[in-house]
């Protein structure tokens, strides 16, 4: 389950979307993956802070099938950008690990025109989500106030 402490950091967020900035990439990672679980995915694992592989994160949702997601976190601050290298090098770890799809997500946003790279615009949203600070926020405040 979701602890109180997470709901309160995610109404700070809601209150001042700078504060954001001032979280540690650690607590990032814990933030997202409790967004997974209050998402309703059935297994959710922090990684290690080394040795990864490139995977800060992997959910599991199970019905008639199962889905294997990797979320790669990025905590940066506004002026530093994900490029189309880090994306890049995500759709790599997709396809080592076998999982269904690959998020990166970052607290801050994405490198311009990185979208309209040749060998990333045909994986999204099929394959690879792109999720900037600013969609992150959203969607942790409407998960937030589901219950």
């Amino acid at each position: 389950a979701v602890s109180l402490p997470w709901f309160e950091i995610i109404k700070l967020i809601e209150k001042d979307p700078s504060i954001a900035y001032q979280i540690k990439p650690r607590i990032w990672e814990q933030i997202i993956a409790g967004a997974y679980k209050e998402a309703g995915f059935d297994d959710v694992f922090l990684t290690p802070t080394s040795g990864d592989r490139g995977r800060d994160i992997i959910a599991v949702k199970k019905g008639l099938g199962q889905i294997r997601i990797i979320d790669q976190v990025k905590a940066y601050k506004p002026s530093n950008k994900v490029t189309a290298d880090d994306v890049r090098a995500l759709v790599g770890v997709l396809k080592m690990d076998g999982a269904s799809k690959g998020f990166l997500t970052t607290t801050s946003d994405f490198a311009p025109r990185l979208r309209e790279d040749p060998l990333i615009e045909p994986l999204i949203p099929s394959r690879i989500e792109l999720i900037n600070g600013e969609m992150l926020n959203r969607r942790l405040i409407e998960l937030s106030k589901k219950k």
